[in-house]
């Protein structure tokens, strides 16, 4: 599978998985569901092979998609409608047209976070699918600035360090990972000790481990031991500091210390038994 291609799957992954966000139809009648169902059928039938797909049969799909959203616009189906053109349009690589009908979503949207960077983010893939680096990171970026803490705001640090790491810039990748560790600093000091914080906490571990910054990685996961005792389970803090120490720095007398700790605090968890196993082979080693 040629490069356009494994990008034009990724695509239609993303555009499917971004059908999570318009979950929760129970407002949609079975009459409702079953013209839209039919509508979908067309587009499906582009989408199968969209390059044999004759213009007039992409219009007629595109405006009963357009007119279905028209007249049900406070619909989650409505609003799939919408979407689904500009997914129609990038496929069949119209890809101005399907970034027009993107931007108007971003706009219509923008007082609805995840919608808007949905929007956004697509037509970042837009742009990655022609090949167009800096125009989709541009994009990208926008999505970190306007939309934070949104899921793809989230997202998008890791992601861009992940395609430096394809395509084997290592230099870029580095700097990348290093952005993303002080943007989800950020996120963390304006909600300490929250849900979100831990979890950027856990993000920021993760960076320094794709970095290969061992200490960096052990010093954060041991902060969020402390900072967050007794507010969340350490199962896993605990397992990624003895895989680290373990596997990354050759130490198993550290790796045992801590995942004995691990059957001491928790010893109903399901990862008691996996500790078990990996002390006992460890101790072997020793």
């Amino acid at each position: 599978m040629n490069n356009a291609k494994i990008k034009k799957t990724i695509f239609v992954l993303l555009v499917a998985s971004a059908g999570l966000i318009f979950c929760g139809c129970a407002d949609d009648d079975y009459a409702k569901e079953k013209k839209y169902w039919k509508i979908k059928k067309q587009a499906e039938r582009i989408l199968t092979n969209p390059h044999a797909t004759p213009p007039n049969e992409l219009e007629r799909t595109v405006a009963a998609l357009d007119k279905f959203s028209q007249e049900h616009p406070k619909s989650n189906l409505g609003l799939d409608a919408e979407y689904s053109i500009a997914h129609l349009y990038i496929l069949k690589e119209e890809y101005e047209l399907g970034r027009q009908q993107l931007k108007k979503l971003a706009q219509k949207y923008e007082k609805s976070p995840e919608l808007a960077a949905q929007a956004i983010f697509l037509i970042g893939n837009s742009y990655e699918m022609q090949d167009k680096w800096p125009s989709a990171l541009e994009q990208y970026k926008k999505i970190m600035r306007d939309y934070p803490e949104t899921m793809k705001g989230l997202q998008m640090p890791v992601y861009i360090a992940q395609h430096y790491k394809v395509k084997y810039e290592p230099d870029k990748m580095l700097t990348a990972y290093q952005e993303a560790i002080d943007y989800y600093k950020a996120i963390a000091a304006k909600h300490p000790v929250t849900p979100l914080s831990f979890n950027m906490d856990m993000l920021i571990a993760q960076c320094y481990g794709e970095m290969k910054d061992w200490s960096g990685a052990i010093n954060t996961l041991n902060s969020i031991l402390v900072t967050y005792n007794g507010k969340v389970r350490f199962e896993e803090v605990l397992l990624s500091l003895a895989s680290i120490h373990s596997e990354k720095l050759n130490n198993p007398a550290k790796a045992i210390e801590v995942l004995e700790v691990l059957i001491k605090e928790y010893p109903k968890s399901r990862y008691v038994k996996p500790a078990k196993d990996i002390i006992k082979r460890l101790s072997a080693k020793q």
